[in-house]
């Protein structure tokens, strides 16, 4: 009885499956998801690595945060399952809004005030904080990757010997946008946080993927996907810079399907100048600009780039006064300690390839140097290379987007650290390509092959003589009267 009533649920279950919209599939998979992961040892909505924020609250708060998760993430496929057609697209916009407040919004807000009622260094992730002070180091006058950070809240960020205190790691655009915020807040004695400017990255991200895809089944399930997914937005509660390039990016790319080239490249180098991550998409976006024009000569290809001069004014100005300043301190804060080799470098952490290695006991320790620098540029050099080749044969942006991210996997996971934002990075700049995959096919079906039509030409006309009226039948002879006539046998003569 059992047994049959467990067939019965799987049946319906699946059933239930197929009828639901792709949007309802995807809010159902991450919603759902993401709320049972509020109860595992997980790094949804935490405040800290081993206890969640929804903890932190008095009773009552708690359970309400986690039956508010768990209804607007059943409630959005059961809406579709029994109410498609009143379950209107503006409504699931609303519903999917709900979703992200609860699970990103008021989390994120809530780790702010933990973090204004308590100390500066609670409640926040060590790279908002460096950006915070490098941003005051900036407005004192001093180049913050010479500066340490001894005389800061990271002094007691809760990390034994952090490097960080010693190395700046990020490039300049992020701390050159938060320098005007921070001035701002510390002059009239306001608590800036940074997660001020990285939620609003988060939202307006969000704002723009719709416009890569058409259809809104299709929009709403690329939305809730890079929206919910549990490696990339529990990062943004924490205070993580993911979103602030994806934001750059994602507007880039809407900007360059429309053909602004010039606004879109300005975007692409707003992201490059924030982080290496995006610096290495530029490659691709010079391929890409290149292949569609379809160039026949050096100079044609030249012209091709023109339009992103503004976009490499913008990197000169953002990284050479630097570079000048002190070549060093860049690069032993940006690369050296990154790679491997600086005086105080970064421990070996995350779930890459480095990870196996310290856990298979090849590398000694976490600080050891190792050769990560020149693997990673070996596996993903050739990878490159491959799909830069495959981006001028077929210059769409599904193409360049799938071209990036799995180069971008191969050089992260390969590298000294590979953590659970960058997985979530990787895979919110992959997410749009099934989409755009999918589009491309249905606008450009395949083509078959028909045999040409033959050509008929009329026979030209032939002067005739006019025809003759026909000659008249010979008249009857006349029957005898004493002629016999016998009889036809039966079946004889009468055609079947």
């Amino acid at each position: 009885m059992l047994a049959k009533s467990l067939e019965r649920f799987i049946k319906w279950a699946l059933s239930a499956w197929r009828d639901l919209s792709l949007d309802a599939k995807v809010v159902a998979l991450f919603g759902v998801g993401n709320w049972f992961l509020l109860f595992a040892n997980h790094t949804t909505v935490a405040a800290t690595h081993d206890v969640p924020l929804w903890r932190l609250f008095p009773p009552g708060a708690d359970a309400a945060f986690l039956v508010v998760c768990g209804t607007l993430a059943f409630a959005y496929p059961l809406r579709d399952h029994r109410s498609r057609g009143s379950f209107t697209t503006r409504s699931r916009i609303a519903h999917l809004a709900a979703l992200i407040v609860a699970f990103v919004i008021i989390p994120t807000f809530a780790s702010i005030i933990l973090r204004e009622t308590g100390k500066p260094y609670t409640y926040i992730h060590d790279g908002a904080l460096m950006v915070e002070e490098a941003s005051r180091k900036l407005l004192a006058g001093m180049n913050p990757y010479v500066a340490d950070y001894l005389d800061t809240p990271m002094f007691f960020w809760p990390m034994i010997n952090n490097p960080a205190l010693y190395h700046l790691t990020y490039f300049p655009f992020m701390f050159l946008v938060s320098a005007p915020f921070v001035w701002f807040f510390d002059h009239f004695g306001f608590i800036w946080d940074q997660r001020y400017l990285y939620l609003p990255a988060y939202v307006g991200t969000l704002a723009l993927v719709p416009l890569l895809v058409r259809g809104a089944a299709q929009r709403l399930a690329m939305t809730a996907a890079i929206a919910l997914n549990p490696q990339l937005f529990p990062f943004v509660v924490e205070g993580r810079n993911d979103f602030f390039v994806l934001l750059f990016l994602f507007a880039g790319i809407a900007l360059l399907m429309r053909e602004r080239r010039t606004t879109s490249s300005l975007a692409f180098a707003a992201a490059g100048a924030a982080k290496l991550h995006a610096l290495i998409f530029l490659p691709f976006v010079a391929v890409y600009l290149i292949a569609t024009k379809r160039p026949r000569t050096l100079r044609d290809a030249a012209a091709a780039l023109l339009p992103t001069w503004p976009a490499a004014l913008f990197l000169f100005a953002t990284f050479v006064p630097f570079l000048a300043n002190n070549f060093g301190a860049f690069w032993d804060d940006v690369v050296s300690y990154n790679a491997g080799g600086a005086a105080w470098t970064y421990p070996i952490s995350g779930m890459g390839f480095s990870a196996i290695l310290l856990g298979l006991g090849l590398i000694p320790f976490r600080q050891a140097d190792f050769p990560f620098a020149l693997i990673e540029i070996a596996i993903a050099t050739p990878i490159a290379a491959w799909w830069l080749i495959r981006l001028w044969q077929r210059p769409t942006v599904a193409t360049l987007l799938a071209g990036y991210a799995l180069t971008l996997l191969a050089f992260l996971f390969f590298g000294r650290y590979f953590q659970g934002n960058y997985l979530g990075f990787i895979a919110a700049v992959f997410t749009p390509v099934p989409f755009l995959a999918t589009r491309a096919t249905r606008r450009a079906p395949r083509r078959v092959r028909r045999p040409a039509p033959a050509i008929v030409t009329a026979p030209r006309p032939v002067h005739e003589p006019p025809a003759l009226l026909p000659e008249p039948a010979p008249a009857p002879m006349p029957i005898a009267l004493d002629a016999v006539v016998e009889p036809t046998p039966a079946g004889v003569g009468a055609a079947d």
